[in-house]
C-alpha cells in the first residue's frame, strides 16, 4: 500500500472540485458556479485505487480582480505552506496545475503558473496540465495543445504532460455517452504515469498489527470491514462478548499482511467496584498476545459520533497511556456518522473538546459501516486507509521483559483506587492466573499496589 499526495491547484474557478469529484465519481467537493469560486481552504479527499492511496488535495484557487490582476499572496503563502507541510512527512507526489480551455495564454494565467512553480521549485515535484472545459473546444485535443506550444514556451509554461477533460455528465448538453466515464480514465492516468512514490514501494512492513478498542456497538466491526475491503467481521457480534475478550482477524490488504486485535475496553457506565481491575489486566494480557506475535504497530480507538465522556477518556489512557507508554501511534475512528452530511464535519466540530479532554492522535478517520450511501461508504473507505498510510508504521511495541512490571505497577497505582483492587491473596492469584506472571513477581506487584510507600525505591 503506497500513499501518493496529489495537489490540485489553479485559477478560481478552472474546476479543480469538479476534477476531484470526476475522480471519485461522486460529489464529494462542493463545487460552485460563482465567478468567485468557492474552496477557501485546502480539503483533503482520500481515494483509492489499485489498493494504493491517493491523498487529493484541493487548494484555494487564485482569484483575478476587475483590472485583470490576480491576487497571488495568499493562495500563493498557503499552497506553499501545504507543500513544506507535506514534504516534512512522506513528500509531495504530483502538482496537478488546472486551467479551462483557452485559446490565449494570458500574462494573468502565466503569474499563476509561476505562482505554483515557485512553491514547488526546490522539490523536483512534477507538474502536469489538466485542461477543463474541453467540450467548449473546436478541434481535436491534442491538435489543440499542439498548437498553442509556442505559446507555452514564450511564457515559460512547461509541463510533463496533459489531459484535455470534461466534467460534463453523459446526459447533459449535447448528450454523450462515456463521456464521464472517459474523463476519468483521463486523469486517472495522468496522475498514475506521472506520480512517482517518494518512499521505496515496501517502506511500510508486510506485516501490521493494529489493536482496536472500544465500547460494544462503537462499530469496530464495520471498521474491520473498511479496511479488509469485505465482509468478514459479523457487524453486531460484539454484542454478547464478554467485556475485554478480543477477536482476532488476519487479512491481506495491497500487499501487507494485517493482523487487528478486537477488543472492547472499559464499558459505559462503569460499575462494580472490580470493573477497571478486570480490565486492565484483560487488556494486558491482550499486549502480552499480541507482543508474542511480534508487537503492536497502531492503536485505533473506535468511538461512536456522540457526546465525549469520562469512560472515552479512561479508555484512551488505559490502552495508549498506561499499557503502551504513549509509544504506538493511536488513530481515532469516529463512527455511526450516517446522519451527517459531512462526515468531516463532526471532527471540525469536535477536535478541541477532544483535545479538552487530552485526547491526541496521529490522525483520524470519520466513518459510517452502513451501506445506505454509496458516497459515505466510498468516503469511510478512502478516510480509514488514508488513516493507516498517515501512521508511522517503523518499529513494533513490544513489553520490555526485565522492566515491564515496574512501569506497570507505577502506571496501576495511577489508574487505580485502592477500592477498585482484589485484596491480599485474591489479588496475587488474579495477577498469576489472568495476567501470567511469576508468583514472586505477582507477590512484589500486590505489596506495591497495597502500600506503595513502602516499595515506591524498589519500582522506580
Amino acid at each position: 500500500m503506497v500513499a501518493y499526495n496529489i495537489i490540485f491547484a489553479g485559477e478560481t474557478g478552472a474546476g479543480k472540485s469538479s476534477l476531484i469529484n470526476l475522480l471519485f465519481d461522486l460529489e464529494v467537493s462542493q463545487t460552485s458556479n460563482d465567478i468567485l469560486g468557492l474552496t477557501g481552504e485546502r480539503k483533503r479527499f482520500v481515494a483509492l485505487q489499485d489498493s494504493d492511496v491517493y491523498r487529493l488535495w484541493d487548494t484555494p484557487g487564485f482569484k483575478e480582480g476587475p483590472r485583470g490582476s490576480v491576487h497571488l499572496r495568499q493562495p500563493t503563502k498557503e499552497l506553499g505552506a501545504l507543500i513544506k507541510e507535506l514534504q516534512s512527512g512522506d513528500g509531495v507526489h504530483l502538482v496537478v496545475f488546472c486551467f479551462r480551455f483557452t485559446k490565449l495564454f494570458t500574462a494573468g494565467l502565466q503569474r499563476v503558473y509561476e505562482s505554483v512553480l515557485s512553491s514547488i521549485r526546490d522539490t523536483q515535484v512534477p507538474i502536469v496540465a489538466a485542461i477543463t472545459h474541453a467540450d467548449e473546444m473546436r478541434q481535436n485535443p491534442e491538435d489543440w495543445w499542439n498548437g498553442t506550444e509556442i505559446q507555452r514556451e514564450q511564457k515559460g509554461m512547461g509541463f510533463r504532460s496533459y489531459a484535455c477533460v470534461s466534467t460534463l455528465g453523459d446526459e447533459d448538453y449535447p448528450p454523450t455517452r462515456g463521456r464521464r466515464a472517459k474523463a476519468k480514465d483521463s486523469v486517472w492516468q495522468l496522475i498514475k504515469m506521472h506520480a512517482k512514490p517518494l518512499p521505496p514501494p515496501d517502506s511500510l512492513p508486510k506485516e501490521i498489527n493494529i489493536i482496536l478498542f472500544g465500547q460494544t456497538g462503537a462499530g469496530k466491526s464495520s471498521v474491520v470491514n473498511l479496511i479488509a475491503g469485505k465482509h468478514i467481521a459479523e457487524v453486531g457480534a460484539d454484542v454478547e462478548r464478554c467485556t475485554m475478550s478480543s477477536t482476532e482477524y488476519q487479512f491481506a490488504v495491497g500487499g501487507h499482511d494485517f493482523r487487528i486485535w478486537d477488543t472492547v475496553g472499559l464499558e459505559e457506565p462503569v460499575v462494580g467496584i472490580n470493573t477497571y481491575f478486570n480490565a486492565i489486566l484483560e487488556a494486558l494480557d491482550l499486549i502480552r498476545q499480541v507482543t508474542a506475535s511480534g508487537g503492536v504497530n497502531l492503536l485505533l480507538f473506535c468511538m461512536p459520533g456522540r457526546r465525549i465522556t469520562r469512560t472515552t477518556q479512561s479508555n484512551y489512557r488505559l490502552f495508549y497511556e498506561m499499557l503502551c507508554e504513549k509509544k504506538v501511534p493511536i488513530g481515532l475512528v469516529i463512527t455511526h456518522l450516517e446522519r451527517e452530511k459531512d462526515m468531516e464535519g463532526w471532527w471540525t466540530r469536535n477536535e478541541r473538546a477532544l483535545d479538552d479532554f487530552g485526547i491526541k492522535s496521529v490522525g483520524h478517520a470519520c466513518v459510517t459501516g452502513l451501506p445506505l450511501s454509496p458516497e459515505q461508504r466510498t468516503l469511510s473507505k478512502g478516510a480509514i486507509c488514508g488513516l493507516l498510510t498517515d501512521c508511522d508504521w517503523y518499529g513494533k511495541y513490544t513489553m520490555p521483559p526485565d522492566v515491564w512490571i515496574k512501569k506497570l505497577a507505577k502506571n496501576m497505582k495511577s489508574f487505580l483506587t485502592a477500592e477498585h483492587l482484589p485484596k491480599g491473596q485474591k489479588l496475587t492469584q488474579a495477577l498469576v492466573s489472568r495476567v501470567g506472571l511469576k508468583e514472586e513477581d505477582a507477590r512484589q506487584l500486590r505489596k506495591y499496589l497495597e502500600e506503595p510507600s513502602e516499595y515506591e525505591d524498589v519500582l522506580l
